[in-house]
């Protein structure tokens, strides 16, 4: 008897080991995090995993300026990642030292996530107000947004030569006008 219910003892052990990572998986499905909840919300493109794979990561910290959408597209083996920022609404002091930093991390993430990644593009975009009954759709669509600051960088470059770019603003587009309103005035330590 005492061999029985060592017997079916080992087995339940056994049988929940096995069925841990199932039943954790599942209650992750259930209630997933904040961060699964807004990477899949933001997440655009042909390679939808991938941008919420990006996302998840992304979104494992707050980010100082919001993350709009995570677009990634490709074919084949080859992927691109756009990263699209609000230039308003900031969820803390931002600068324009942290502002390199939080951009220079986000492609190094995208690029981290997958080898497939080839590009990263981010644009950080700032609404256009509409008046009311505009078309903001379809083929005669006036624009609701501009953008305030666009850098593109290929895999191969360095984080710091990245960084190089974003301060000297080499092969980067950006509204002088925005960066002196709504970074240059912001207070950080750096």
């Amino acid at each position: 008897m005492l061999h029985r219910i060592r017997v079916v003892g080992a087995a339940l052990a056994v049988a929940f080991t096995l069925a841990t990572p199932i039943l954790a998986h599942a209650a992750e499905r259930l209630h997933p995090s904040i961060a699964q909840i807004d990477a899949g919300a933001r997440a655009r493109g042909n390679r939808r995993a991938l941008a919420v794979a990006i996302g998840e990561r992304l979104f494992s910290r707050v980010l100082p300026v919001q993350l709009l959408e995570i677009r990634a597209s490709g074919l084949r083996n080859r992927a691109y990642v756009g990263l699209r920022f609000s230039g308003e609404k900031f969820h803390g002091p931002v600068g324009k030292a942290s502002l390199d930093r939080e951009l220079v991390d986000a492609v190094e993430t995208s690029f981290a996530i997958s080898p497939q990644v080839r590009e990263v593009d981010c644009w950080i975009v700032v609404p256009i107000p509409v008046a009311p009954g505009t078309v903001v759709s379809g083929d005669k669509a006036m624009p609701t947004e501009r953008d305030v600051l666009t850098v593109s960088v290929r895999r191969g470059e360095s984080a710091a030569a990245l960084a190089h770019r974003l301060q000297s603003g080499i092969g980067v587009v950006a509204d002088p006008r925005w960066i002196a309103r709504a970074l240059a005035r912001r207070s950080e330590r750096a």
